[in-house]
């Protein structure tokens, strides 16, 4: 532990704690200011590390607050005087002393196999190696376990059945260098985050990913190909795909016969497993076994990943041979970017494997069944010959199972919670309380195990000691101690070596420091399976992690392949020819061995009393039995309780719902969970992560479910297959208070088939209904009914309640109905315009008319923007759904026209409009005239369409003379005199306010801008509101027009006509062309007039997209330096338009001065040339006034009632209409509660507003400020996950009437707080996917839920 000076901080580097992954971490202490103790300031990514790069998920991230979660630590010894007696502290000493002295008695009386001891992956190797050292070699027990048992045990004994020696063949650099993802028993995304971040970025540069999963986990969801498979019958699927790839003549024969034995009996074998048999076996797809061949075959290199699901199996060892079978047909292993990669569970799993902590094993890969490998321990250990028995233990379960029979005596259990995480979790119970002599280690107090314990010896945590950990990739970290261990907890290898003394071992056992018994870990080198440490050594760990094979004398850190044939840490292999292979692995033979492993059933089935199966994992932020993440108040917020997941078919057998309970009962236990329905589990099976145990409540442990029958070779256990039955716990439905259509609403005997949500929410609904209420009632937009049984229920509502009679309906209009649909208010402003001149027209946003409502129109006008590249508005989007399913009526009454409004950057230019106008065709509607595209400033042709219109579906009302077109703002039909402070009537305003709102060192420029419109306002009244835009008329630099002119090779004095005038091309470059804009018609220019660019430009979209980034239209130009005449280079670019900002100002605060928030852009370019934004550096730069127009955002409003919630998501520069809105509300005394989600890169660089927003808070304004800065930690967190977080308070402030307010980037956060604001709604509003949908698209239609996105 590095000293500490009390005023500075030390960096100390270590890994995580968790999973097998082994990341890199660094803490940084400073000296406690009362004690002088270091203790933890902040944990950060290991950036050197090459695990992990820096990279950390949300468990590893959440290091320094499990460590400051001191509650339920064991500072001192727990001792019972009896069974039943409440544990008494003890000094540690006497506790050890106590647990020797008892162990001997028992040892001396029963024999050594009384005693077992239950170790785990979470130790030290330094701990493991004396736990196996005196099981093995002193106490002499067969009874040494491991909980890697439950995980590791198949993978373990698979890779040494067909490789010859246990752990991987490669390492995560392959990761790097795969074409081929296959991803099977698996939730990388949820369970290895990091592995499945740095796959996901090998995806990006165009590997694969197929996933096999019996559920659709988040790891399936990013799948090119996704199997979902049968649970158990992965092992038919793996000899499947491989009869395929023999089949077609996929397979490397060269490898086959150099490097392998066996393989002469595998294709008859496979024979029996054509895709036919093997998709009635797992239900996968006959055509997606056939393509998950072909994208192997197809791969250069390719990798499989596993883990749990194919492990926890009565066949999981088979599963490991089948994989090893695949690679080694197809030669893809022993290289890079290739082989069976196993994913290890725990944070030291294979350091124990490789330490012999179960079965067979003795450390440095050996076996007690080697009289060679005995005798070397032996001799290491100074023993006496034939010491170390050949006889093997029964493997965990049955080591539980003899316990419970009394067999075993005394049961010493370290690091673990087998209490709650043993399958058939009953027989450990047995088994403990059976045992005279329970002893636990553990750091905390309250674990399901130590309820059973007569002695809790207190173990130190983490950062308290020094430990070696190797995981999945056989890459050694030191975890080097940073702060001193918590009152007299000590290191797990203390522990047991004070134990042993008090056995009698002393001397045998008497290590000063885990650096001296690494250091006797080093001889165990074992040139048989290429197991070598002698490189290694704590001061070489402190620099750096090594790699196993570490030979001495070698300087490399790193040793990705293993069984290179290379003499150095494995014996050198010649073979009877004289000839040396490159590859010479573990086997007798030095050859890998083909086994041909045929299908088996799980070993419990579903019946008529258990008809479902049960399926277990883990969830993204909680970890094994939560002994450590429950304790982490950021985790449990992440992942904060129990469920099981059921399939909505099986729940509505059931009668299940999620406002119920459901028992879940199989012939072992019994568990009560809350349930979600979803489809990401297939009918027939359910999921439940198993987490959540004793400590947490009663009936929440899902191993008092799960099956106990093992694998014959591995021991390991099946928790993933077993059967089970369900039955709701549910609340009674409440009465309807016998309303005479209760029946009918089937509450009693229904004739429509509700759910049991839709059942509970109608009989209060009808319960409340007074019989003489006025009108007819309808269910609310929010109730949570479906669309087909809302309308049939409000049609019984009308049927009973119109009857007392009501003013009858309003005549529709005679006119046409023109809709629209726009993000940012043009298109609304044009149809409104248009509307105006037609007679009896009535105008209608798009979401709000029904496709009923279409049908009997006679004609209409659509006037719509689209959004993105091709999608439509927001305020369209039902609409388009509706109209685009299968459902949509025909139309063969009506005529129609469309107007599109868009941007010519986009490669899908107007591409919504193309599509209504498309679909309203198809559907057999007629145009009343042909389709017009066009930009929002394209005066022109918007004038002549809108004449068009008017002739033909009605008289035209008076309209000016005609607008003027070009870069000058044009309203395209308008009065004889245009308001000001519009976009057809642009004022000149000064620029009063150019403020950075960034520190010059901040990656980011940001600037707050005001413009002075008090002139205006004296003279005209022309004002805005909080929630409009302002548009600002810019112009080109100097600089990039003086650029654009050479690379063209124009002088800039050429005469050119633009909107009927003459103008130098200088002039007009500046003015009224975007010259910096890269778009679709510019490319192809170019193209066409210089053939090699035409590969570069018209190759595939991705590649081009790639080099375009960091480019600008000016670097095109440039590049491919075309020559053309001054006209053909008009119509080759688009017109400079204005550029519209969101306002962040209120006008009862600032009623002269409209303020903006800007990102500056500035960069340099791929070529290297300094660029800039347009519009921003004009502001920032040039700007000392600008012509300026309000663009209405009608929609985009704060609440009109003082007393409505608001909640608003504004990351970035999105700030800026909430601070206009907050402004508002305060300057009006709304009362309404108030939500920001605000965020950026850096809080010390990008908190724009910092200190309004801060004071906002502390005098109530604002009640939440939920603030992600997504580069102050390792892993980045977005406004979308702080939603997440805060989702069930969320979800009552919308069910509390809240508006919902988004403002910033449409392509990335829109998308993700939308996906994060579904799943609030659907998670904590207990609806379904549909009605989740269904209630959103409720709040879109209320205006409750806007979005000013761009």
């Amino acid at each position: 532990m590095a000293a500490h000076d009390g005023t500075m901080s030390v960096q100390t580097r270590t890994a995580c704690s968790y999973c097998g992954v082994g990341c890199g971490i660094e803490v940084t202490t400073k000296a406690d200011p009362v004690s002088g103790l270091p203790v933890i300031a902040r944990v950060s990514g290991d950036k050197l590390h090459p695990t992990n790069y820096g990279r950390l998920c949300t468990k590893g991230a959440t290091h320094a607050e499990l460590m400051a979660a001191t509650d339920g630590r064991l500072t001192t010894a727990l001792v019972r005087s009896e069974r039943g007696a409440e544990p008494v502290s003890t000094p540690v000493d006497d506790a050890i002393a106590e647990a020797g002295r008892r162990l001997r008695a028992i040892v001396d009386e029963h024999g050594p196999d009384a005693v077992a001891l239950y170790v785990s992956g979470q130790m030290s190797i330094e701990a493991q190696y004396l736990a196996t050292k005196l099981a093995k070699g002193y106490l002499r027990t067969v009874h040494i376990e491991s909980n890697s048992r439950l995980c590791m045990a198949s993978a373990g004994t698979g890779y040494k059945q067909s490789l010859g020696a246990d752990g991987p063949p490669g390492s995560y650099t392959d990761f790097d260098h795969a074409d081929l993802f296959f991803v099977i028993g698996a939730n990388m995304a949820d369970c290895h985050p990091i592995l499945f971040l740095r796959m996901a970025d090998r995806m990006k540069a165009g590997a694969k990913l197929i996933v096999v999963d019996p559920r659709r986990t988040a790891t399936a969801d990013k799948a090119d190909l996704y199997l979902p498979i049968k649970p158990g019958t992965d092992l038919a699927l793996l000899n499947g795909l491989l009869h395929v790839l023999v089949e077609n003549g996929n397979i490397d024969r060269t490898f086959i016969a150099e490097h392998t034995q066996g393989w002469e009996a595998m294709p008859a074998f496979l024979a029996d497993y054509t895709p036919e048999r093997v998709s009635a076996i797992t239900g996968i797809a006959e055509e997606d076994i056939r393509a998950a061949a072909t994208m192997i075959a197809a791969a250069g290199d390719w990798m499989t990943c596993w883990t749990m699901g194919l492990n926890q199996s009565t066949h999981g060892t088979w599963n490991t041979n089948a994989i090893c079978n695949l690679h080694l047909a197809t030669g893809a292993i022993c290289r890079p970017g290739s082989g069976p990669m196993s994913l290890t569970g725990q944070p030291n799993a294979m350091g124990g494997r490789e330490m012999g902590y179960m079965g067979t094993g003795l450390p440095g890969q050996r076996s007690v069944l080697s009289a060679e490998d005995r005798a070397f321990c032996e001799d290491q250990w100074g023993l006496e010959p034939g010491t170390i028995r050949t006889d093997v233990g029964p493997g965990t379960v049955a080591m539980f199972e003899q316990a419970a029979a009394g067999d075993i005596k005394a049961c010493w259990i370290i690091c673990t919670n087998p209490v709650a995480s043993v399958p058939n979790r009953k027989t450990v119970i047995t088994g403990l309380e059976t045992c005279e002599l329970v002893i636990t280690q553990d750091a905390y107090q309250d674990t399901a195990t130590n309820r059973y314990a007569d002695i809790v010896l207190p173990a130190t945590l983490w950062a308290e000691s020094d430990a070696v950990m190797i995981n999945s990739e056989r890459n050694l970290t030191l975890l080097q101690q940073s702060v001193p261990p918590l009152g007299d907890a000590r290191p797990d290898w203390e522990l047991i070596c004070g134990v042993a003394e008090h056995l009698g071992f002393g001397d045998h056992f008497d290590y000063k420091s885990s650096s001296e018994i690494f250091d006797e870990i080093r001889r165990f080198a074992n040139p048989r399976t290429g197991y070598d440490l002698r490189g290694a050594s704590y001061d070489r760990l402190r620099e750096a992690p090594l790699q196993w094979p570490c030979p001495p004398q070698d300087a490399a850190d790193r040793h990705p392949i293993r069984y290179l044939n290379d003499g150095v840490s494995q014996t050198l292999f010649v073979d009877e020819n004289g000839h040396r292979p490159r590859l010479a692995f573990a086997t007798p033979s030095r050859k890998a061995v083909f086994l041909a492993r045929p299908h088996i059933d799980a070993q419990e089935l579903p019946d008529e009393d258990y008809p479902m199966v049960l399926n277990t994992g883990r969830l993204q932020h909680q970890w094994h039995t939560m002994t450590k993440t429950g304790r982490v108040a950021k985790l449990n917020k992440l992942n904060g309780a129990p469920f099981v997941e059921i399939h909505p078919e099986d729940a509505a057998a059931a009668g299940i719902t999620e406002h119920c309970q459901v028992e879940l009962t199989s012939r072992r236990g019994r568990a009560v969970l809350p349930p979600i329905i979803t489809d990401r589990v297939q009918p027939g099976n359910v999921w439940v992560p198993f987490h959540w145990n004793d400590e947490h409540g009663e009936y929440l442990t899902v191993n008092a479910l799960t099956n106990d029958a093992v694998d014959a070779d591995s021991l390991q256990p099946e928790l993933k297959v077993c059967a089970v039955a369900l039955r709701p716990i549910a609340p009674a439905l409440p009465t309807a208070a016998a309303h005479p259509l209760a029946e009918a609403l089937g509450l009693q005997g229904f004739t429509m088939d509700l759910t049991d949500d839709e059942k509970v929410y109608i009989a209060g609904f009808l319960a409340a209904l007074d019989g003489g209420a006025d009108g007819v009632p309808v269910l609310p937009g929010s109730a949570p009914v479906r669309p087909q049984a809302r309308l049939w229920i409000d049609g019984l509502l009308a049927g009973r309640y119109s009857r007392a009679g009501g003013a009858a309906p309003e005549p529709a209009a005679p006119g046409p109905l023109v809709l629209w649909a726009s993000q940012t208010g043009t298109a609304e402003e044009f149809a409104a315009t248009v509307a105006g001149r037609l007679t009896g027209a009535r105008l209608a946003t798009m979401d709000d008319v029904t496709l009923t409502e279409l049908a009997a129109a006679t004609e209409i006008v659509v006037v719509t923007s689209t959004f993105g590249d091709g999608g439509p508005p927001d305020n369209g989007a039902d609409f388009w759904q509706r109209l685009a399913s299968a459902e949509a009526p025909s139309l063969p009454g009506l005529r129609y026209a469309v107007l599109g409004i868009g941007d010519r950057s986009y490669d899908n230019f107007c591409g919504h409009a193309k599509a209504l106008d498309a679909r309203l065709a198809a559907l057999g509607a007629t145009r009343l005239l042909g389709r017009v595209d066009c930009e929002a400033y394209d005066g022109e042709p918007m004038t002549a369409w809108a004449d068009q219109i008017a002739g033909i579906v009605g008289a035209a009302v008076e309209t000016g003379s005609g607008a003027e077109t070009g870069s000058a703002p044009a309203l395209v039909v308008r009065s004889a005199t245009a308001q000001p402070l519009t976009r057809n009537a642009p004022l000149l305003a000064p620029l009063c306010r150019n403020i950075r709102l960034t520190p010059e060192s901040a990656q980011k420029e940001v600037r707050q801008f005001g413009f002075d419109i008090s002139e205006h306002v004296a003279e005209h009244g022309a004002s805005y509101a909080a929630g409009d835009s302002l548009g600002v008329f810019v112009t080109n630099s100097d600089d990039a027009v003086a650029g654009w002119l050479a690379c063209t090779g124009l002088t800039g004095n050429e005469i050119i006509e633009v909107d009927g005038a003459d103008a130098d091309l200088r002039s007009a470059l500046t003015s009224c062309y975007d010259i910096c804009r890269i778009t679709p018609n510019l490319l192809r220019f170019i193209a066409d007039h210089r053939p090699k660019a035409a590969k570069r430009l018209r190759g595939p979209r991705a590649e081009l997209d790639s080099w375009l980034d960091g480019r600008n239209a000016l670097d095109i130009v440039e590049e491919f330096g075309v020559r053309a005449a001054p006209e053909e280079w008009q119509d080759a670019l688009v017109r400079l338009t204005p550029r519209q900002y969101s306002i962040s100002s209120s006008p009862l605060v600032s009623p002269t001065e409209v303020q903006l928030t800007v990102s500056v852009v500035r960069y340099r370019s791929a070529r290297g040339a300094l660029r800039h934004g347009v519009a921003s550096t004009f502001l920032a730069d040039r700007a000392h006034a600008a012509p300026v127009f309000i663009q209405r955002s009608p929609n985009f409003r704060p609440p009109a009632e003082s007393q409505t919630p608001m909640i608003m998501v504004g990351p970035g520069t999105g700030i800026a209409p909430f601070r206009a809105f907050l402004q508002e509300r305060r300057a009006l005394g709304h009362t309404g509660r108030n939500w920001l989600f605000f965020g950026d890169q850096h809080r010390s660089e990008n908190f724009y507003y910092r200190e309004d927003l801060e004071h906002m808070l502390a005098d109530g304004l604002l009640n939440h400020l939920d603030l992600a800065f997504s580069r102050d930690q390792a892993e980045r967190t977005y406004v979308q996950h702080k939603m997440l977080d805060a989702g069930a308070e969320l979800w009552r402030w919308l069910e509390d009437g809240a508006h919902f307010y988004v403002c910033g980037d449409a392509a990335h956060m829109a998308k993700d707080v939308d996906s994060a604001l579904t799943a609030i709604i659907r998670r904590h509003g207990g609806l379904s996917d549909e009605q989740a949908h269904d209630y959103k698209r409720e709040l879109v239609a209320e205006k409750r839920y806007v979005r000013d996105v761009y």
